[in-house]
């Protein structure tokens, strides 16, 4: 009896423990790893050097300051918020500020382009005139006369491919990029550059890119402009849905990302950080709520909420955006979920513009990536990208390390200066 009773219990703890361990392996994995440097091969003391040059900037009244996010192997390792979003300095910066991310939408909308490409539902190699009936025929301008703002043009030899909107080689400018011809093209037909609280659509201000002329031939050369705008049209047409839903479907709810989109309820206005815009000096000042006709400050909870730019809508902060790195580090994948195959991810980091000159030193231009070559910090094959709010991230394959600094001032004259010491910061921290 006392061999059987022992026998049930055995039996018992067996099963328990059993139950135990299928308990244990069904918990879902933290969103978030969090790490210590030095465990991933990193010195604290070092990245601590990180909020000083940050309050350096602060104090010399160049940036309000700055929430910063460096993650090595998967795992978070640093995180700091410093200065204030506010010019009366009431109001600290969090790790939660919501942060217009601008420039830095494009690599997700040229993720969510590469996806449709591996789906089927186009090619690197269709015309862009396929999705948007305007760019069937294309011209490129000749001539501008400032005093009347009438131009010539003549028609273009080929016409825009969807592989030169990932690769800003379409010819589609910027307004900035030549304000006195560029910008004078676009305000005359209601384009804006950035992302806008007026009640427009994408659908209608890519549809009058097609029929206006293009700054040069289709695939002649680099050129940084309102390329990845019309891709986020072409996103759509092609998808059959508006930018925004597609996006939150397949890849940021996917990721597990809560805070990363184009728009915002009102109720979310209080975390957004606010923009400071340079002086003549070069020193800042907080940005009024509206700036010139096409912006609001507050446009991502505030105003019409149509425009959805796939060159400079989203606004997030730096753990979501880490999320959507991290798949990319990994190769398109991201706990159980991938958004991308391996080889597609590979190629969007990966020199695409073969002969054609980048303006930017030895770097080259992948898909939607600026990837690093010669960099005098970062290692080669580091891919990235910046916006005009001045945030920026890099995401290093080889040393599997992602760096997010989101700051807000509106086109800084020192973001190459901040930069570059981060990124004298970050490497002096690996270990040996």
């Amino acid at each position: 009896m006392k061999i059987y009773s022992l026998i049930l219990s055995i039996i018992f703890l067996i099963l328990l423990s059993a139950c135990r361990t299928e308990t244990k392996t069904n918990v879902p994995p933290e969103k978030y790893q969090l790490a210590t440097p030095e465990e991933v091969g990193m010195i604290t003391d070092s990245l601590k050097q990180i909020d000083q040059m940050v309050m350096d900037f602060v104090e010399a009244k160049k940036y309000p300051g700055a929430v910063t996010l460096i993650a090595k192997n998967g795992k978070i390792i640093y995180e700091s918020e410093v200065g204030w979003s506010d010019s009366s300095k009431t109001e600290p910066y969090r790790k939660d500020h919501l942060f217009r991310m601008a420039s830095m939408t494009k690599p997700i909308v040229s993720v969510a382009a590469m996806q449709l490409i591996e789906n089927g539902k186009m090619t690197l190699d269709d015309p862009v005139g396929k999705f948007i009936p305007s760019f069937k025929k294309t011209e490129v301008l000749t001539s501008f006369n400032v005093a009347d703002t009438t131009w010539t043009s003549v028609p273009t030899n080929n016409t825009p491919t969807v592989r030169q909107l990932l690769t800003q080689s379409a010819g589609v400018p910027y307004g900035f990029v030549n304000p006195p011809v560029n910008g004078a093209i676009l305000a005359k037909h209601g384009i804006p550059d950035l992302s806008t609280h007026l009640p427009i659509t994408i659908e209608e201000t890519a549809s009058k890119l097609g029929d206006l002329p293009l700054i040069h031939e289709p695939g002649a050369q680099w050129m940084y402009g309102l390329n990845t705008d019309v891709l986020g049209r072409v996103v759509e047409v092609a998808s059959g849905q508006a930018l925004d839903e597609y996006v939150q479907e397949h890849i940021t709810t996917p990721l597990g990302i809560e805070k990363l989109s184009f728009y915002f309820n009102d109720s979310l206005t209080n975390d957004l950080s606010k923009i400071f815009i340079p002086d003549q000096n070069g020193t800042i000042r907080q940005a009024p709520m509206v700036m010139g006709k096409f912006y609001m400050a507050n446009y991502p909870t505030q105003g019409a909420k149509t425009y959805l730019s796939g060159g400079s809508g989203m606004t997030g902060t730096a753990r979501d955006y880490f999320l959507f790195c991290q798949a990319l580090l990994n190769d398109g994948i991201l706990g159980d979920t991938r958004i991308l195959k391996s080889e597609t991810a590979q190629a969007m980091h990966k020199d695409q513009i073969d002969t054609l000159s980048y303006p930017w030193g030895t770097a080259r231009f992948g898909f939607g990536f600026d990837v690093a070559k010669n960099h005098p910090h970062r290692a080669d094959g580091t891919y990235s990208w910046s916006g005009a709010f001045s945030t920026v991230f890099w995401i290093d394959p080889e040393n599997e390390l992602i760096v997010i600094q989101l700051r807000q001032v509106l086109q800084s004259a020192h973001n190459n200066d901040i930069n570059s010491k981060l990124e004298e910061i970050v490497y002096s921290a690996l270990q040996p």
